[in-house]
């Protein structure tokens, strides 16, 4: 086990302060979103609508556009309810359920401009109401199609990462190194990685952020898989250290990515990090590429994760 004393508590700042957080505590979660929940602030500070309808599930946002319609439609159906049976014209409902369900489908019909003609109000209070409800309908639905565009135009990023980080044979020494590969099939060029290795320092009591070497930190064409690997040489901040020191240190591996985007011509940013827990000691990953027969490399991305044992130098 390596002395913690001779590892200088000299960091780097991240953005993560040097005081808000634990031994335990993991800055980056695997999805990329920071570990932080803020509290203290009233809802209408915090709430961000449009940000909560573009970054939603599309099962989620499909869910609260319907609904909203529903209630829009239940509530007017109530108003049109109230102002009388014979408030609608071109029925024959009987008071009561009846009456309910025509004006349902009465609200239907003026929500969304239709207009069927079957039913149409036959008083001026139906008739504010009608004209409220078109007019509330062409701007809900004016949005909802923004949305749906905004929803369609953001390009998403599908950064595919290793399960686990491993410590391999690397040149004659071992290596940190960790693999991934873009899931989607637009272009990226230019790529780049920065690696920052965080660990908590028990002399001055707070954790300590290392930007290391890497064998390569950038890449002209992002088109198949990069496996990161950082030599642990005597440079490198873990030169000498076991897996026990990266569990009692609550070692931290935080990637950051970022690379433009050749297809939808845009810069593309990502982040990742990994923990002790998650770092695999005496493995290497498994060769991944093999020809398709027909002049093309072929990339098993089912053996993106995939490890084998390996005797450490």
């Amino acid at each position: 086990m390596s002395d913690p004393k001779k590892k200088s508590g000299k960091s780097e700042e991240l953005g993560f302060g040097q005081k808000a957080y634990t031994k335990t505590t993991r800055l980056i979660s695997q999805n990329g979103e920071f570990n932080v929940e803020k509290d203290g602030l009233h809802f209408w500070q915090s709430f961000d609508i449009y940000h909560e309808l573009i970054s939603m599930k599309w099962w989620n946002f499909v869910g609260v556009i319907t609904l909203a319609f529903f209630f829009a439609n239940l509530i007017f159906a109530v108003l049109y309810y109230i102002s009388g049976i014979d408030s609608i014209a071109g029925h024959e409902a009987k008071p009561g359920i009846d009456h309910f369900i025509n004006s349902f489908y009465f609200s239907t019909q003026s929500i969304t401009t239709v207009g069927f003609g079957k039913l149409y109000p036959n008083s001026n209070a139906a008739s504010i109401l009608a004209a409220i409800e078109s007019f509330i309908g062409l701007l809900g639905f004016a949005l909802a199609t923004g949305l749906m565009f905004a929803r369609f135009s953001r390009p998403g990023r599908n950064l595919i990462y290793s399960d686990k980080a491993v410590i391999a044979p690397y040149r004659g020494i071992n290596g940190l190194m960790f693999r991934f590969s873009n899931g989607n099939k637009n272009q990226l060029i230019e790529a780049e990685v920065d690696f920052v290795i965080s660990y908590w320092h028990p002399k001055d009591n707070r954790r300590v952020f290392k930007s290391v070497n890497l064998e390569r930190k950038k890449i002209n064409f992002f088109s198949m898989t990069w496996t990161i690997v950082h030599p642990i040489d005597e440079k490198s901040p873990i030169y000498g250290w076991d897996e026990s020191d990266f569990k009692q240190r609550q070692v931290e591996i935080i990637v950051m990515f970022k690379a433009f985007d050749d297809t939808y011509v845009r810069q593309v940013y990502d982040r990742m990090s990994y923990i002790a827990d998650e770092i695999e000691w005496g493995k290497k990953f498994v060769q991944i590429y093999n020809s398709a027969g027909n002049g093309k490399i072929k990339v098993d991305m089912e053996k993106l994760s995939a490890i084998e044992p390996a005797q450490l130098n």
